[in-house]
C-alpha cells in the first residue's frame, strides 16, 4: 500500500505541539540529498584507512584541535 501526502499530513497533525521541533529535524535530515564522494575523497578515505592499519595516525588532544583550527580564522 502507497503512502499518499494526505496521509502524512494526517500524520502531522495528530502530533503533539512540544513534539514538533523534533518532527521538524526529522524532516529535515530525510530531505538532505544523498551525495556520492567524488572520486578524490574516496582515495583519500583509502589512504586515510591504510594509514590507520598501518599504525600511521597521531591522536590530537582538544586543545590542540582548537589551536589549528579556531586559531586560523
Amino acid at each position: 500500500m502507497a503512502i499518499k501526502r494526505e496521509d502524512i499530513y494526517k500524520l502531522i497533525e495528530s502530533v503533539p505541539d512540544e513534539k514538533l521541533s523534533d518532527l521538524a529535524k526529522l524532516i529535515k535530515s530525510l530531505s538532505i540529498p544523498e551525495v556520492e564522494p567524488s572520486e578524490k575523497e574516496v582515495e583519500a578515505i583509502k589512504e586515510a584507512q591504510k594509514e590507520y592499519k598501518n599504525g600511521k595516525t597521531h591522536s590530537y588532544t582538544i586543545d590542540e584541535l582548537r589551536k589549528e583550527f579556531l586559531d586560523n580564522e
